[in-house]
C-alpha cells in the first residue's frame, strides 16, 4: 500500500499570497471607506463659520479661510472662476493633499495656466493614522516663505485641511493644543470611526514642543 505524499512546501506560498491579497484587499477597502465617508459627510457643520458659503461669485470653493501671512486653506479647485480667484490672491503653489496618487495632470495643467505650481502630496483621510513623513512635508512646503503665497486643499477642504492647518498653528505659530483643537473642530473638522486616523494622529502629536523648524530640518 502506497504512502500518501503532502506538500505542504509548494502550499505555504499560496498560502501567504492568499493572506497578503486579502490584507491588501481590507487596507484598500478601508481607504475608500473613509473618502467616501469624508465625501458624503461634506455638509455644513454647526462649528464651521464659512460653512458651503463661496469667496467670491461664480466660484464652487467652500470653507476658504487664511491662517497665516500668505498662507490660504479650502477645498479643491475646481473651476476656472476658482483659479481666478486664487490668483487674485496672487496664489503661487498649490498643495494638494491627495488621498490617492492619481489624476495630478488635471489639476496641474488648469492651474498652470494660472501661472500657479500644484504640488501633490499624499496624505489618506481613514480609519488609518496618516504618514508623518507626508503630514510634515506638507507643513514643510507652507512654512517655507518662498513658497507663498501658497494655497493648501484636499478634496472638500474640511477634514485633512483642518487636520493640517491645526498643525501648522502648533508647529510655526505657538498655538497650544487645546486653541488648535478648537481652530480644527471650528473648520468643520468631523473625525467619527471613518477619520479615526486623522483623530488620532492630532491627539499624538507633537510629541514635544516643537518648532516647524525642527521637523523640517530633516524633511528639506
Amino acid at each position: 500500500m502506497s504512502k500518501m505524499t503532502t506538500r505542504s512546501g509548494p502550499e505555504r506560498p499560496r498560502t501567504w499570497y492568499t493572506r497578503a491579497a486579502i490584507r491588501a484587499i481590507l487596507l484598500v477597502g478601508m481607504l475608500l471607506v473613509g473618502s467616501v465617508a469624508s465625501r458624503s459627510n461634506a455638509q455644513t457643520s454647526p462649528h464651521v463659520d464659512n460653512g458651503h458659503r463661496h469667496p467670491a461669485p461664480e466660484t464652487s470653493i467652500v470653507r476658504f479661510a487664511q491662517i497665516d501671512h500668505d498662507v490660504y486653506k479650502g477645498s479643491r479647485p475646481r473651476k476656472d472662476a476658482d483659479y481666478r480667484f486664487l490668483q487674485s490672491k496672487h496664489i503661487k503653489y498649490i498643495v494638494d493633499l491627495k488621498f490617492l496618487p492619481l489624476f495630478p495632470t488635471l489639476e496641474k495643467r488648469k492651474a498652470r495656466r494660472y501661472g500657479i505650481t500644484v504640488i501633490p502630496v499624499l496624505m489618506n483621510a481613514s480609519p488609518i493614522p496618516p504618514s508623518e513623513k507626508h503630514v510634515n512635508r506638507a507643513l514643510c512646503i507652507l512654512g517655507n516663505k518662498r513658497f507663498r503665497p501658497i494655497y493648501f486643499h484636499c478634496d472638500i477642504g474640511r477634514d485633512r485641511t483642518a487636520l493640517v492647518a491645526a498643525l501648522y498653528e502648533m508647529y510655526f505659530r505657538g498655538a497650544s493644543k487645546e486653541q488648535a483643537e478648537q481652530d480644527m473642530n471650528r473648520l468643520g473638522f468631523k473625525g467619527g470611526w471613518s477619520l479615526h486616523g486623522l483623530t488620532s494622529y492630532f491627539k499624538k502629536h507633537p510629541t514635544a514642543p516643537t518648532r516647524g523648524a525642527d521637523i523640517c530640518s530633516h524633511t528639506q
